[in-house]
């Protein structure tokens, strides 16, 4: 019974491998397009819609394999076929009999038992950072804390419990009003969590080709950065345009952003400000719920036809590699 139990797991684990690399690559390739379509909704929004495109691919292969568990729900989805003398509906039939198939599942596994030995790993190294940091840092508020070095950094550093870093440098550098704009920037991407947010990102979209990975990387961390700024300009009622936007450019320039990226940002910046002083007309509103709601129905589409595809060409493709 436990051999059969242990069997029967390594042949699920085979089969998210596989399936999560398929979709993976193929959801890469599709990144520009949806890109384009959803850049037009507010910075939080469109860092919202590029998470969910790139989680799409390891969850929606969880939500397959659990549909494709249950042979009365996924017979409507597959097509009809027989193992031998049974043609009744039925869970995966993977059965490795051949030495090809059972090198094939125990490849699969391997890879992702890598994958998931480097993020174990890569956790450890960040804990052991964190903890270095902390010891090498005073609490200057209950909502900071600030590193001895002349450099001008701020950041936000944890997964779980974000804490804001500040510079002696840079704290030096700012006025009393400067300061609070990135203690509020950063305290910002706090309570969003945007680190983890960007952790759960890097992983998802770590077999995706360089450029396109790449991509999707930058493209988030920009949107979550203009998020960031609006939620600055949204606490802000009386501040001077240029010293909004000038600071905010002083702190991302700190964390390195594409280089290209950035005059853009500091236009956006300046349109974060002026949206947050200025009702918008109608119209705008109207264009702006009407480009949410179809980046909304493009996203759902898209995983509704991520997890119907897996399961109609998942199930033979996965009976066909173990055989």
């Amino acid at each position: 019974m436990t051999s059969s139990v242990l069997l029967a797991v390594l042949n699920y684990l085979f089969g998210w491998t596989t399936l999560t690399v398929l979709l993976s690559l193929l959801l890469a390739a599709g990144y520009p397009v949806f890109a384009r379509i959803v850049k037009h909704n507010s910075a939080e929004d469109s860092a919202f819609f590029t998470l969910i495109y790139g989680l799409l691919a390891p969850i929606a292969t969880t939500a397959s394999l659990v549909v494709l568990s249950l042979p009365a729900l996924s017979s409507y989805i597959i097509a009809d076929h027989c193992h031998g003398d049974d043609c009744t509906p039925h869970a995966l039939h993977i059965t490795t009999d051949t030495v090809e198939g059972v090198v094939t599942v125990i490849a699969a596994v391997g890879l992702l038992t890598v994958f998931i030995v480097a993020v174990l790993m890569q956790l450890m190294r960040a804990q052991r950072n964190l903890n270095t940091l902390k010891n090498f840092s005073e609490p200057a508020q209950s909502t900071f804390r600030v590193v001895e070095t002349d450099a001008h950094l701020a950041w936000c550093a944890g997964l779980f419990k974000p804490q804001i870093y500040v510079s002696s440098g840079l704290m030096q550098s700012l006025t009393a009003e400067q300061l609070n704009l990135v203690l509020l920037h950063e305290h910002s991407h706090a309570v969003r969590k945007d680190n983890l947010r960007k952790w759960c990102l890097h992983w998802a979209s770590i077999i995706w080709p360089k450029k396109l990975r790449a991509k999707i990387r930058q493209d988030h961390s920009n949107y979550a950065e203009l998020a960031s700024d609006a939620a600055v300009a949204r606490s802000y009622n009386n501040i001077d345009k240029d010293v909004f936007v000038s600071t905010l450019q002083a702190c991302a320039a700190c964390k390195k952003p594409n280089q290209e990226f950035e005059p853009v940002a500091n236009k956006l910046r300046e349109n974060a400000f002026e949206s947050q002083r200025i009702e918008q007309s109608t119209h705008k509103d109207a264009l702006s719920r009407f480009s949410f709601f179809k980046s909304m129905v493009i996203t759902l589409w898209l995983w509704v036809a991520a997890v119907i595809s897996a399961i109609y060409f998942g199930h033979p493709l996965l009976e066909w590699l173990s055989r």
